[in-house]
């Protein structure tokens, strides 16, 4: 009976020794395809950093376009996006990590394409987001020191009265923001400069007025003596040298003109005239003209 019971036990270990191999293979097989999920992964993983980086491009490319347009509303859009994409501290430091980033050969950053351009409506907005005004380009200028013009330097001072602590400022070439007093002061200046220059303006809009009245009325005092027969301009002349004579020569030529050209009627008064046959003219050319015409 022993050696009966003996011969079963046998039988049934080696009946289950094929069950266990199974085993071993299925098992072998769920390591095959936990090496696949692992693969799978792999690839996704692969897939997001291309995404990922196809963004952060994206974002940089329209953020550097709006900043040398001076596309206030692009760069509105584009900072939106950076808000969608990641929560609101991580945006703070994408947003500050991407605007402080040194563009190209010369090292530029935002800041510098923005002040270079004059776009003082951008250089609140990236001061404002974290983009420090102290970086310094590959030669060594901050961007306040490459600013266009008077507005663009004047978009630092207030971003610097607005947050006086945010950032280095004397590092960034930044001047003080001037005190109420000064401004004030400032202010009065240049209202006092702008009524000078409209006074000037006026005076010499005046002045042109009277010169244009003047050469109009020349012009037709000089087209009546032109329709005067020859006797005519003669006994003209000859009355006019006794008005001369009779009253202050120079209180006269203030009004009056005394001499004209016979020919052409142009004033010659003051001046020394070509003489032929008794009559005056202002240059040889029409001493001429009027020969060959008689």
């Amino acid at each position: 009976e022993k050696n009966v019971e003996s011969l079963a036990i046998s039988q049934k270990s080696e009946d289950w020794s094929p069950k266990k191999k199974k085993n071993k293979k299925k098992t072998g097989g769920g390591g095959g395809k936990k090496g696949s999920m692992n693969t799978d992964l792999g690839q996704c993983n692969s897939s997001d950093d291309e995404q990922n980086s196809r963004f952060t491009l994206e974002i940089e490319n329209q953020t550097l376009t709006a900043v040398r347009s001076g596309n206030t509303k692009l760069f509105t859009q584009t900072i939106q996006l950076l808000q969608d994409e990641y929560g609101e501290q991580e945006c703070y430091e994408e947003t500050r990590k991407l605007l402080n980033k040194s563009l190209g050969d010369q090292k530029l950053s935002y800041l510098h394409f923005a002040a270079q351009g004059g776009h003082s409506g951008l250089i609140g907005k990236l001061l404002e987001l974290g983009c420090d005004p102290s970086v310094k380009d590959k030669a060594g200028r901050v961007p306040y020191s490459i600013a266009k013009d008077k507005e663009t330097r004047a978009a630092f001072i207030k971003s610097r009265s607005l947050h006086p602590d945010k950032y280095d400022w004397k590092k960034a070439l930044v001047p003080e923001p001037l005190s109420q007093e000064e401004l004030q002061q400032k202010e009065n200046k240049e209202k006092e400069k702008k009524k000078a220059k409209q006074q000037m303006r006026k005076e010499k809009l005046k002045l042109q007025k009277e010169e244009q009245k003047q050469k109009k009325e020349e012009a037709e005092e000089k087209a009546r003596y032109l329709a005067l027969s020859d006797r005519e301009k003669r006994a003209l002349a000859a009355e006019r040298r006794i008005l001369a004579a009779s009253s202050g020569e120079n209180t006269v030529a203030k009004t009056v003109v005394l001499n004209r050209c016979f020919l052409c009627g142009q004033d010659i008064t003051g001046k020394v005239p070509f003489t032929y046959n008794d009559n005056n003219f202002c240059s040889i050319a029409c001493v001429k003209k009027h020969r060959t015409s008689t």
